[in-house]
C-alpha cells in the first residue's frame, strides 16, 4: 500500500473508532478515488452504509468488493467478503468468489475452514464436500474443518460419516462445546448416555454460565434423556436455557407489541383475494413455529415431481431492503412502517421472483420454507398475491416443549428459553395465525403436525388440492426425498414419518407443570 494509501486508511481508521462516521466515509472514498481496485475500503463503506440505514449502497459496496476481489485475485480478503456478502443474501455471488480463486493458494488454505462454511450456509452442499475435499489434502486437519465437514456430511444425510467426522474434531479439540452439542443432537450415544462422562469433563474445562458451558448443558440434557435419566436432563436443560436467556435479554413486552402491530396495522393495507397465476411457479411458504415439523413437510411435498424445495430462504426480507432501501429485519421486529410504504409491493414481488429464477425455472411451484416468514404474510400476499401459505400448527405443549430444547444458533427465537416467554409468544403465534387465515381469503392453509404424522394420506389431498398440484404417490415417505436439508431436523428427517414426538412433553409433565398452566390461561383470556 502507498503512502497516500496508508495515510488515507489510518486516518479513516480512526475516525471510525472515534464514531466520526462521515469522516470515516471520506477517507476510505479517498483511497478508492486514488486507487479504485481495493476491497477494504468498499467492505468499510459496506458497513458504514448499513449503519447508516442505506441498504443498496451497502450491498453494492459489498458486492464491488467481491468483484475487485475477483478481478485482483486478492485472496487475502476473500473470508472477509463471502461474509459481507451473506448479510445481503447474495449466494450466488458467494459461490462465484469462492470458485474463482485458485484452491491451492496458500491464503485460500489459510481460510478453507471458513469458506466452507460459507458454502454450506449458502446450501452449496455438494460443492462444499468438493472444496473440502481438495483442501483436506493440502492442510493440516483442525477442528473447525472436521467440524464443518461433519454438518455437510449431516445435511447430504451421510450420516454415520458425519459421526467419524464429529469424532475426529472432538480428537483434536476434546472440550469442543459445539461440537459435543451438534453430535447429541445429531445421533444418540451407544450405548445410551455413554457420552456423558466426557460431556462433564469438557464442562468443567468451561466457565459456568459461559456460551459454551450452555452448549454443553443441551447435549447433556440430550444424553441423558435418552438414558432414562430424566431428572438429572432437566437439571441440566434448565441450566443451559437460563444461560442463554441473560445473553439474549428478551423483551418479553417489546414482542407483544410487534405481534399487535401485525394485527391491528400493515405497511401495505389489508392482503388482497388471492389470484391465480399465468406463467411462472407458484410460490409456496411453509411457516410456523420451529421444530413442529415445518421441515417434514417441506420434506413431503418436495416429493412431487412438480415442486422444488429450497429451504430456509432469506431472500423475501432482502427483496423488501433492497426495494425500500432499509434493511428489513422482519415484520415482528418492525416499529415503525413508515420506512416501507414507499415500497412498491409489486416491484418486490419482481425483485424476489429475480433473485431464486436460476433456482426455480421448470417447476410448477417451489417451497420458501423460513419460518420467520410467518410474520411477513401481509407482505407476502401483496407482494406475491398467487403464494400459498402453509402454516403448520402443533399441539401447544409440544411446540413449546420441543423449542425449549433446542438452542437456536445465533440467537435466533430468544424467546424460546423460559416458561413466561414462550407462553407469551405461542399466545402471539396463535392470535397472528387466526388473524392470517381470517384476512388472507384462501390464501392461508392451516396443517396439523399430529394430522400430518398419524392421517397423512388424507392431510396430503387437501394440501395438494390447496398448492393446485395434482395427487402423487410416495409423497409421505420422506425417506426417498435426497436432497440435502440443513435445518435442526436434518438428522430426524432422513428416517420414516412417525408419531413418537406427538405427546412428547408428557415426558416431563411435572416439570413442565407451570408451562401447561400459562398456556391453559392464556388460551381461556382467548377465548379458545
Amino acid at each position: 500500500m502507498s503512502e497516500a494509501l496508508q495515510r488515507h486508511w489510518n486516518e479513516a481508521s480512526h475516525h471510525e473508532a472515534a464514531k466520526d462516521l462521515p469522516a470515516a466515509r471520506a477517507g476510505y472514498e479517498a483511497m478508492l478515488a486514488i486507487e479504485p481496485k481495493l476491497v477494504a475500503p468498499n467492505l468499510r463503506l459496506s458497513r458504514l452504509a448499513q449503519i447508516a440505514d442505506r441498504y443498496v449502497e451497502a450491498r453494492d459496496r459489498a458486492l464491488q468488493a467481491s468483484h475487485v476481489c475477483v478481478e485482483t485475485q486478492d485472496a487475502k480478503s476473500i473470508g472477509f467478503v463471502s461474509l459481507r456478502l451473506l448479510a445481503f443474501a447474495e449466494d450466488g455471488e458467494i459461490v462465484r468468489l469462492i470458485r474463482s480463486m485458485d484452491w491451492i493458494r496458500r491464503d485460500v488454505l489459510q481460510q478453507s475452514a471458513v469458506l466452507a462454511q460459507h458454502l454450506w450456509l449458502v446450501d452449496q452442499h455438494e460443492l462444499a464436500l468438493e472444496f473440502l475435499t481438495h483442501v483436506g489434502t493440502r492442510v493440516k486437519p483442525s477442528p473447525l474443518l472436521c467440524y464443518t465437514r461433519a454438518n455437510v456430511l449431516r445435511s447430504l444425510g451421510m450420516l454415520d460419516e458425519a459421526v467419524e467426522y464429529y469424532e475426529y474434531a472432538l480428537r483434536l479439540d476434546p472440550h469442543n462445546a459445539y461440537v459435543h452439542r451438534t453430535l447429541a443432537f445429531h445421533q444418540a450415544s451407544r450405548p445410551a448416555g455413554s457420552r456423558v462422562p466426557r460431556l462433564e469433563a469438557a464442562r468443567r474445562h468451561h466457565a459456568e454460565g459461559s456460551a459454551e458451558s450452555a452448549q454443553l448443558c443441551y447435549a447433556l440434557f440430550k444424553e441423558l434423556d435418552a438414558a432414562d435419566q430424566t431428572e438429572a436432563a432437566w437439571q441440566a436443560l434448565q441450566e443451559g436455557a437460563a444461560a442463554v436467556r441473560r445473553t439474549l435479554r428478551h423483551d418479553r413486552e417489546e414482542e407483544a407489541r410487534g405481534f399487535e402491530r401485525l394485527l391491528h396495522s400493515s405497511p401495505w393495507k389489508k392482503s388482497p383475494t388471492a389470484s391465480a397465476v399465468s406463467g411462472g411457479p407458484v410460490p409456496i411458504f411453509i411457516v410456523g413455529m420451529p421444530r413442529t415439523g415445518t421441515t417434514l413437510l417441506d420434506r413431503v411435498l418436495g416429493n412431487h415431481a412438480e415442486v422444488v424445495s429450497l429451504g430456509e430462504r432469506n431472500d423475501f426480507d432482502a427483496a423488501i431492503s433492497e426495494v425500500s432501501n432499509h434493511f428489513y429485519k422482519g415484520g415482528l421486529r418492525v416499529s415503525q412502517w413508515t420506512k416501507l410504504l414507499a415500497a412498491d409491493p409489486a416491484l418486490v414481488g419482481e425483485r424476489y421472483l429475480e433473485r431464486l429464477a436460476p433456482r426455480i425455472a421448470g417447476h410448477h411451484c417451489f417451497i420458501d420454507k423460513n419460518p420467520k416468514n410467518f410474520f411477513n404474510v401481509g407482505l407476502i400476499l401483496r407482494a406475491l398475491p398467487q403464494a400459498r401459505i402453509i402454516c403448520v400448527r402443533r399441539d401447544p405443549m409440544d411446540a413449546c416443549f420441543s423449542n425449549l430444547k433446542e438452542l437456536f444458533e445465533g440467537g435466533a427465537y430468544p424467546y424460546s428459553y423460559a416458561f413466561e416467554d414462550l407462553a407469551a409468544h405461542h399466545r402471539g403465534f396463535v392470535q397472528l395465525m387466526a388473524h392470517w387465515q381470517a384476512s388472507a381469503n384462501g390464501s392461508v392453509h392451516i396443517v396439523d403436525y399430529e394430522a400430518l404424522v398419524r392421517v397423512g394420506d388424507e392431510t396430503l389431498h387437501e394440501l395438494l388440492a390447496f398448492c393446485g398440484l395434482a395427487p402423487a404417490k410416495g409423497l409421505l415417505d420422506i425417506t426417498a426425498n435426497a436432497s440435502p436439508v440443513s435445518t435442526a431436523s436434518s438428522s430426524q428427517v432422513r428416517s420414516p414419518i412417525h408419531d413418537r414426538g406427538v405427546g412428547a412433553w408428557r415426558r416431563y409433565a411435572l416439570q413442565l407443570e407451570p408451562l401447561r398452566v400459562m398456556l391453559e390461561a392464556r388460551r381461556t383470556e382467548n377465548g379458545a
